[in-house]
């Protein structure tokens, strides 16, 4: 039977209502942001009155919007990167030095960032770095002011790994199974940065297919050519136990007004039938990351209310823009009051609204610390890192116990890795000997592929053989001429 739309009261708090920002009706969107972002875009904007330049060419300071949608589950301010490096940043080899490795490296994307204000950059990958106010620091620990340069680089894939000269071994020679390897470097003025003593920044690797997997650590890389790999301190892992506020400075917020959680509310038409008016309080967590995390209903009215009141908050989930704490994201609990308001006649139209109200909890403290099984998100890997440069997500690999022998004459021009095929793939540099290349410390019954690439006179050759380790003998690598675009194709079958 078709029904009215039900006239909408609302009574929003004052700390609230500041803090909403704008969203499209019947479905959360992310959209403007008012907090400042120091460059979203290096497009051209206006030369009357440009804030800085990029070699020579004024760009634009967008300070009060994001012009692209990033991600609908992160609704933080993100700054937008660049592909090409500033002139301060370019590590580009000179003229006549380059080898192959610096041909086929994986590129960099770079990030200018207000280093005053918590930050979050994202890769396009998936990676995620959030960096709290002053979490960045020169030599002397001083804190970065101006514009700062953040390069990121991304290798997930097996292919990016190899031609970006990176293994999975230790600075004790044992093999690691990776998830992922990111390179993070800041930089002010040309100078860089470093963390400040103390503090972390976060970081986040996506889960290869949303399949965690037990016992991953994070690992930071050591010396170069190729870089070798030191457990993180066991403090650097991301916490159990997290802290709820009922207080923050900013709280956190949906949309432009009551409006548009309103328009998301549907009056079921149970308690339509059935008259059923009141308030229902609903109760709920959100995280640093905008999500709504252990919604609950406090007191409800039943007939379908209570139902809709979670919907609705699970619908809002990565949409909200989190609360800050002296510049850094933390989880507030709160809690919303819904009321639905029945009128006669409204039996007759399809839909009906109830009208809302939301308020945090008045509490000046923070909560006591309780755990939360769903702080940590399962898409994803969350280290909290003390340090810059390269940064990896690995697990020791088991069951080793044998030897492999690649044939070939070493020679400089010449890098043989051996590649451990699954789900946490493995990357291995071999010892050069009079025979070849060693391969130590492997686990028995592992398909494998001995992956040969040699870069002389300005050509590139691909030597290729597929083997199981403890069972086959491998035949001497043959190396055949290709090029670049073949030689990625080809690793990208892995």
């Amino acid at each position: 039977m078709p029904t009215f739309r039900t006239p909408c009261f609302f009574f929003l708090s004052t700390c609230l209502l500041a803090a909403l920002s704008s969203c499209q009706p019947d479905k959360p969107v992310r959209t403007e942001q008012t907090a400042p972002a120091l460059a979203d875009t290096l497009d051209l904007d206006s030369l009357a009155n440009p804030v800085g330049a990029l070699n020579a060419t004024p760009i634009r300071r967008d300070w009060h919007r994001l012009t692209k949608r990033t991600n609908s589950r992160e609704p933080l301010i993100v700054y937008r990167s660049v592909r090409r490096a500033p002139v301060e940043l370019n590590t580009s080899p000179p003229l006549g030095e380059a080898t192959l490795l610096d041909l086929t490296r994986k590129a960099s994307e770079y990030f200018q960032i207000d280093p005053s204000k918590a930050a979050e950059v994202r890769g396009r990958t998936g990676t995620v770095l959030r960096l709290a106010a002053g979490t960045l620091v020169d030599a002397n620990q001083r804190p970065a002011t101006g514009p700062v340069w953040v390069e990121m680089k991304e290798c997930y894939t097996l292919a990016e790994m190899v031609l970006t000269n990176l293994t999975t071994l230790t600075t004790d020679d044992e093999p690691l199974q990776t998830a992922g390897m990111v390179f993070v470097r800041a930089t002010a003025a040309g100078q860089p940065l470093q963390v400040a003593a103390g503090r972390t920044l976060r970081l986040e690797i996506p889960i290869d297919q949303g399949l965690p997997l037990p016992d991953m650590r994070l690992y930071y890389g050591q010396g170069t050519a190729p870089v070798r790999w030191m457990a993180a301190p066991e403090a650097a892992a991301p916490a159990a136990v997290e802290t709820i506020y009922t207080e923050a400075s900013r709280m956190p917020a949906y949309g432009s007004g009551p409006a548009d959680i309103n328009r998301l509310i549907r009056y079921p038409h149970e308690a339509l039938v059935s008259q059923t008016q009141g308030v229902v309080f609903a109760s709920f967590v959100v995280d640093e990351s905008g999500r709504v995390q252990k919604p609950h209903i406090l007191r409800g009215l039943g007939h379908g209310c209570d139902e809709e009141v979670l919907r609705v908050l699970r619908q809002t989930s990565g949409h909200w823009t989190p609360g800050q704490r002296d510049g850094e994201f933390v989880k507030v609990k709160m809690v919303l009051p819904i009321r639905f308001s029945f009128q006669p006649g409204q039996l007759t139209t399809d839909t009906s609204r109830a009208s809302l109200s939301a308020h945090a909890e008045p509490a000046p403290e923070p909560v006591a610390t309780e755990e939360l099984t769903e702080a940590i998100p399962t898409d994803r890997y969350v280290f909290h890192c003390s340090q810059l440069g390269w940064l990896n997500v690995d697990r020791p690999l088991t069951g080793s116990s044998t030897t492999l022998v690649a044939p070939t004459t070493p020679d400089e021009a010449t890098t043989v890795r051996l590649v451990l095929l699954g789900a946490t793939p493995t990357v291995l540099a071999g010892d050069a000997g009079e025979g070849g290349y060693q391969f130590k410390s492997l686990p028995t019954g592992r398909r494998a592929v001995v992956v040969g690439l040699r870069y002389q006179g300005g050509v590139p050759y691909l030597a290729w053989q597929e083997t199981t380790t403890g069972q086959d003998a491998t035949a001497p690598l043959e190396f055949n001429e290709t090029t670049l675009e073949e030689l990625e194709r080809r690793l990208e079958r892995l």
